[in-house]
């Protein structure tokens, strides 16, 4: 089961660098492990949430290693006042300049 930071890791799939520009990813997949992690509750609330589809994004750790973790659906919509909270709106005509 998942961790409590939301992050759900992709157990069973591994993507390594390469050195060819044209190769966008080199990948290889545990079967048994990727399996098994099918059977995980989040794994499968996350796959009803996305009509099927099980969405991972590949990311850089701080040392350079690709690692793989299923996409987060919990996207905010952020409004200008949220993102910039010390800006006047009182004198806000709505134009940028």
């Amino acid at each position: 089961m998942a961790q409590k930071s939301d992050t759900v890791f992709i157990n069973g799939l591994y993507t390594y660098t390469n050195e060819k520009s044209f190769i966008v990813s080199k990948n290889s997949l545990n079967v048994e492990k990727f399996l098994e992690q099918l059977k995980d509750p989040d794994v499968i609330k996350h796959i009803k949430e996305n009509e099927g589809y099980l969405k991972f994004i590949t990311m850089l750790s701080k040392a350079g290693k690709p690692y793989s973790k299923l996409e987060n659906n919990n996207y905010k919509e952020v409004t200008s006042k949220e993102h910039s909270p010390d800006r006047n709106t009182e004198d806000d005509d709505g134009l940028p300049f």
